[in-house]
């Protein structure tokens, strides 16, 4: 009879150390990440100064793949990963268009840059058009940028320029930190494209 209780008492000890441990392991915690600018990055260096000219920033759309609030990542091919602890801050869509009129203000010295869809009092001289086609990358490798671009008249009807392009960057290690890092210098590199684009309209004239 001795040894049921103390079977049952230390069966008892088990369960209570195995639920104490399964409510004192914490679950990872959630990274949330947003996009660098240029200026955050330390990376501007100015195109030109144009302050008499004002930018219209959109439409800018991405695959329906990175609508998601999880980071991307590339597996093999087509295949993605999308990790549940490391997330957008917020809209990717919406990061990646403030982010390139940020880039592009700073580079041409553009002091008005509005973000579509504008309001009726902001009449832009020129309209920057991206469809992003990948923004993704492996831990162990590098980041990609596919996209396709245009600079257009104010009402986005006349095409002035355009390109489409694949960027690369590699890592600086294996980490989602260092992956959005890469992600950003690349919407650097697009920024400077056409901003090189623009500026050479604009000497055209």
């Amino acid at each position: 009879m001795m040894g049921y209780v103390i079977n049952k008492w230390l069966l008892l000890l088990c369960c209570v150390l195995l639920v104490t441990g399964c409510i004192g392991r914490k679950s990872p915690e959630v990274t949330y990440y947003s996009l660098l600018t240029m200026e955050q990055m330390g990376e501007v260096q100015p195109v030109s100064s144009h302050p008499e000219i004002k930018l219209g920033i959109g439409p800018i759309t991405i695959p329906a793949s990175l609508k998601r609030s999880q980071v991307a990542t590339r597996q093999h091919g087509n295949q993605y990963a999308f990790d549940e602890f490391n997330r957008w801050a917020g809209v990717l869509e919406k990061d990646i268009t403030n982010v390139v009129g940020d880039n592009l203000g700073v580079l041409l010295g553009v002091e008005k840059v509005g973000f579509f869809p504008w309001m009726h009092y902001f009449a832009p001289s020129y309209r920057v058009i991206v469809d992003i086609q990948r923004l993704d990358g492996s831990l162990d490798g590098e980041a990609v940028l596919g996209a396709r671009w245009a600079v257009a008249d104010a009402e986005g009807k006349e095409f002035l320029a355009g390109d489409k392009i694949v960027l690369r960057q590699p890592l600086q290690e294996a980490s989602y930190a260092a992956l959005v890092k890469a992600e950003s210098l690349l919407v650097a590199e697009l920024s400077k494209k056409i901003a090189g684009e623009i500026d050479g309209l604009l000497k055209g004239m």
